[in-house]
């Protein structure tokens, strides 16, 4: 009998060592686990950037020894036949990315699901290619890909490559395809599964809390400095020059490659000035989405890089439209309170043409260089651009965490930092997975991606508040038939700008919508616009809770921006009968339609994350009624 009670009495003094070791096994693995999916973003940007550069090797080194890829008559399979297929495919036979060569390939709009034990994953992304040869060629190609990730001893390698042609063609033809042999990716993913981030398991060696703690707070960081990268384009975008230059630092720079050096924020006004005066002047279109973010950060949180292909679509309505490519680095420091601020800028021009031409026939990549606009000093960079120009690519430190300069130094703890970082991913993710279901008029699949209580507005209609309400005005508006093979659109959400609140439960996001519309029969058609989402986590799944899109110009692509019927998107408008019968819960918030080439109000869910500074249309969290909580 005493025997027996001494047994359960140290059973009792065990139970909470037992209960801290269990937490921690958890609370590590959803570290591990996170911080995986920052690896396997950052690898797939890296994949994207050796292409560019024409680094074959390099591209096939980012896969297991077994990595397979499905190509035109077979696969190709082991690293040797992927780089040999790269190679050939790609370059023409040759290594390298020659002068006169373009080789412009991006990777967006993730969706990452992780494995239940961690060490697997599956990715869908949309790649955009834009390739070419100068004065003799200019080609689109786009497709879905759907990749799984390994995790090695040498960490996180692409294993398998599955591309689902959506379209491809010469630059004159537009965004085509065969509809009769368009083949559609499958989902990976269910909406639920789109909605957990992190699966439920233990690491089998449990890390100190302090531990966990720090690396938390850095993945939080990591976030933050991918946010103000972005904010730098949208505020680029409307001209907020007062914002851009809010985000440097007082001793910072701006080197434009092959031109030179603009100092402090005085030469980043100098260097805005390139771009016209501040805001946007009637038929004014400047914009430049900043694509596959590269991040990474030292292991004190003291500095991060941030690398981008910044797409330009620029030029005045009725006029000359231009397009554009960049590959911006950002050198961003932490201030004294702990926030970014952008040091120094690197751009390099790539290439720019005549939207009529294409890249066939390019510009000097570079914008011209006005009377008062010449740099304060030569320039750093080498010139890569295309067409005159070889293109290599500085590699960035390897890893999402390098270690810093100065040893010793430690990253500022954030409380509930864990909660707070996976907001990032969990939000990017079903906003993601919402752009592919619409694609395939998945209507169920998209309404089981909403709260509860979740509200989205229905362009041209109304607000629909609550996920039955919300899958009833898509099945009234589209029907249940399915996509129809002699059209397709292509929803491509980027540029992710995270607010997370309270404890890490809910958050804004806000994309950009890039959506190409592919036909069999005809060039294609496309929409520009932004996305403010608001994302909860319901039941531990991250689910929509509010779904705010601005339109702001609809394009067909023989004509481009510039030649866009300011009426033309009415005609999407209903009837007053067919607005009736429809009865949404609320109006619309903004413009009703895509008010290009007038420039109307955008609003931001987010203040400027330097200065504070508010945009003068404040977005607040709304129940759909547009009452502010």
């Amino acid at each position: 009998m005493i025997r027996r009670l001494l047994l359960a009495f140290a059973a009792l003094l065990l139970a909470p060592t037992v209960h801290a070791q269990d937490t921690l096994a958890r609370e590590t693995a959803k570290v591990e686990d996170l911080r995986s999916i920052r690896e396997i973003k950052r690898l797939q940007a890296e994949f994207g950037y050796r292409a560019m550069a024409g680094d074959w090797k390099g591209m096939a080194e980012l896969g297991t020894d077994y990595v397979e890829m499905v190509v035109p008559g077979g696969n190709a399979e082991g690293r040797a036949a992927v780089e040999q297929w790269l190679r050939d495919r790609m370059g023409h036979g040759a290594d390298g990315m020659p002068a006169g060569q373009l080789n412009l390939r991006v990777w967006i709009n993730p969706v990452i699901t992780l494995s239940a034990m961690g060490d697997r994953a599956t990715g869908r992304w949309h790649q955009i290619a834009m390739t070419g040869e100068a004065g003799k060629s200019a080609e689109w190609r786009g497709t879905t890909d759907v990749i799984e990730y390994h995790k090695t001893p040498d960490g996180w390698r692409i294993a398998f490559i599955r591309p689902y042609l959506n379209f491809a063609g010469p630059y004159d033809t537009g965004w085509r395809h065969d509809a009769a042999t368009l083949e559609r990716a499958p989902y990976h993913y269910t909406p639920d599964e789109a909605g957990v981030v992190l699966p439920d398991r233990e690491a089998a060696q449990p890390r100190a809390g302090d531990e966990l703690a720090r690396e938390s707070s850095l993945l939080l960081r990591h976030g933050t400095a991918q946010n103000l990268a972005n904010a730098f384009g949208y505020y680029l975008d409307r001209g907020m020059y007062d914002d851009v230059v809010d985000l440097f630092a007082a001793d910072s720079q701006i080197d434009v490659a092959g031109q030179g050096v603009y100092n402090g924020t005085a030469g980043v006004r100098k260097f805005l000035s390139r771009f016209g005066e501040s805001g946007l002047d009637p038929g004014e279109l400047n914009d430049r989405p900043l694509l596959m973010p590269l991040v990474t950060i030292s292991d004190d949180g003291s500095i991060a890089l941030v690398r981008v292909t910044e797409l330009g679509m620029t030029g005045q309505h009725g006029g000359e439209g231009f397009w554009s490519a960049a590959i911006d680095t950002f050198l961003l420091r932490a201030d004294e309170r702990g926030h970014w601020k952008i040091a120094q800028l690197h751009i390099r021009p790539l290439m720019r043409a005549n939207y009529k031409d294409g890249w066939a026939h390019p510009l000097p990549a570079a914008l011209p260089i006005g009377e008062s606009q010449w740099p304060d000093g030569p320039p750093q960079p080498v010139d890569l651009s295309y067409p005159g120009h070889a293109f290599v690519m500085q590699q960035l430190p390897p890893g999402v965490i390098f270690p810093a300069r100065e040893p010793g130094g430690q990253v500022s703890i954030t409380a509930n930092a864990l909660d707070m970082a996976e907001a990032f991913d969990g939000a990017e993710n079903v906003s993601n997975a919402y752009g592919y279901y619409i694609d395939q008029f998945a209507w169920r699949n998209t309404a089981d991606l909403f709260a509860r209580d979740g509200w989205k507005e229905l362009s041209y209609i109304g607000t629909f508040i609550g996920k039955d309400h919300v899958l009833k005005s898509l099945i009234q508006r589209y029907g249940e038939g399915g996509p129809n093979n002699a059209f397709q659109a292509i929803h491509q959400k980027t540029q992710p700008f995270v607010s997370v609140y309270g404890d890490g439960s809910r958050a804004f996001i806000r994309t950009r919508l890039m959506q190409f519309n592919s036909s069999s029969t005809a060039p294609g058609s496309w929409i520009g616009g932004i996305y403010e989402n608001q994302v909860v986590k319901e039941d531990g799944v991250w689910r929509i809770h509010g779904m705010d899109l601005d339109y702001v110009w609809l394009a067909d692509y023989a004509t481009g921006w510039t030649g866009i019927d300011p009426e033309a998107s009415k005609r999407f408008a209903p009837t007053a009968e067919q607005l009736a019968a429809f009865g949404p819960d609320a109006p619309l918030r903004g413009e009703t339609f895509a008010p290009y080439p007038r420039i109307a109000p955008m609003g931001f869910h987010f203040a400027n994350p330097v200065s504070g500074r508010e945009p003068e249309t404040r977005l607040t969290w709304s129940d759909g009624r547009r009452a502010e909580k």
